[in-house]
């Protein structure tokens, strides 16, 4: 399947896609993306990849959510930079009562975003998910928001080369309401008992200077659809407060995840303020316990023989399924995942039981060891921003059973700083590694 900002360069490219205004596009303001140090400006922090919705029965019946603003009928420019993708948008009372956040996934390399011809923010690392927070930057009725993909940048030097015309996979608007659920951060394991332990932590960001009462709900479905497990807590927020409210729930025999039986318990979460329910959403996870001993992968107590492969980084989407039933059948059981992919890639390993080794968007392997931007420390917040986000884009999925740092990068200070960054944020639980660690301590496996 093309992407879809490549069709839409080729409608327009036969006048099919316009916008009435016929204008020359403004040139982003990109000397800040030329120094490696300068990572992003105006991006929101790292998270799950959820999405909220009005009502139960459109989170139900998996309708595309009233709250997320698919973005489409782009004009298409190409700069000196790269090239730059316009669409309008026309704020009315409905968003009020919202913020409005831009969430644009698969970019080809750095982006800038502009709202009304002004730069609001950009990412050098943009290959995965990047959120802008646009509530304030958008006037009332119409706007233009415009998503410049950049060419040249200082952070192409420990990316994997790509020959891609600039492009994106897709935008859309999020419309959470002003007290929103941010993310969701889960742990899970078994017990000798056969019963599995759940640690569910609900990080609640509120963008009002009041503060308000809310009740924070969960329920947990069995593979059968049966609710296993629920209860709600009372939240009051603070000013511009981000708060995480902490649930643990053990549940009797749990049917575990793993290559051979791939179980995933749906998980759904929603707040409710003054009696009225203000969003649902949901995500699916699964039980299973992951640790290292004497440098084995252990999956649920056991030993676990991996039979790993590189998953093609061009692989369309519409050809992932029929892609990871064929590893299967040749015996494989890990993909390693050298660059980010999509939300919907993930969920596909979560329900089809593949392992999945996810990694940083770094690789430079055409640096010699003297010269490499890993041992470089101009280079460290790069890295470090890269395998975090990383990390906190597919930490919820049952299937990525390990983290690794980086891809053919040679080694040095900055992978060093970011295995320990990593161990800082995921504990002793699921290994972080570096393939081409060459026996150097910057690696579980």
């Amino acid at each position: 399947m093309k992407h879809i900002a490549l069709l839409l360069c080729a409608l327009y490219a036969l006048g099919a896609t316009t916008l009435s205004a016929q204008t020359e596009p403004t040139e982003p303001a990109t000397t800040a993306l030329r120094s490696p140090e300068n990572t992003d400006s105006g991006l929101l922090g790292p998270r799950s990849a959820l999405v909220c919705y009005a009502s139960r029965e459109e989170l139900n019946n998996g309708k595309q959510s009233s709250l997320a603003l698919p973005l489409t009928s782009w004009q298409v420019d190409s700069l000196a930079e790269g090239v730059r993708y316009t669409t309008r948008f026309k704020r009315n009372y409905r968003y009020d009562d919202k913020e409005i956040v831009l969430r644009v996934e698969g970019a080809t390399g750095a982006i800038s975003i502009l709202v009304n011809d002004k730069e609001v923010g950009y990412n050098a690392s943009a290959k995965g998910r990047s959120e802008f927070d646009l509530t304030k930057k958008l006037v009332p009725n119409n706007n233009t928001i415009s998503i410049c993909v950049h060419r040249n940048y200082a952070a192409q030097a420990i990316e994997a080369e790509s020959n891609s015309t600039p492009s994106f996979e897709r935008a859309t608007l999020l419309t959470p309401p002003r007290v929103a659920v941010a993310d969701a951060v889960v742990a899970t394991r078994m017990n000798k008992q056969g019963d599995g332990l759940m640690s569910l932590g609900v990080v609640m960001q509120s963008f009002l200077l009041n503060s308000k009462d809310y009740n924070i709900y969960y329920e947990l479905y069995d593979p059968e659809g049966k609710m296993v497990s629920s209860a709600n807590k009372e939240l009051t927020t603070r000013m511009l407060s981000r708060d995480t409210v902490n649930f643990h729930a053990r549940i009797p025999a749990i049917k575990s995840w793993s290559p051979k039986e791939a179980n995933l318990y749906k998980l759904v979460i929603y707040t409710r303020h003054e009696n009225r329910i203000k969003e649902f959403t949901s995500t699916h996870i699964g039980f299973r316990t992951v640790e290292v001993k004497d440098g084995q992968l252990v999956l649920n107590g056991n030993n676990q023989t991996i039979a790993a492969t590189l998953f093609p980084t061009d692989t369309p989407a519409a050809d992932e399924e029929k892609l990871i039933g064929q590893l299967q059948k040749e015996g494989y059981n890990l993909l390693f995942v050298a660059r980010p992919r999509s939300d919907e890639f993930y969920s596909l390993c979560d329900r089809m039981g593949m392992m999945v080794c996810s990694s940083a968007d770094i690789s430079c392997p055409e640096n010699t060891a003297q010269n490499t931007p890993s041992n470089n420390p101009d280079w460290k917040k790069s890295y470090l921003t890269r395998t975090t986000s990383a990390y906190h884009a597919t930490k919820i999925h049952p299937s990525v059973v390990m983290f690794s740092i980086g891809h053919k990068a040679q080694n040095g200070i900055c992978l060093y700083e970011s295995y320990l960054a990593m161990k800082a944020i995921e504990g002793e639980s699921r290994p972080i590694v570096y393939p081409d660690a060459n026996g150097q301590w910057n690696s579980d496996l």
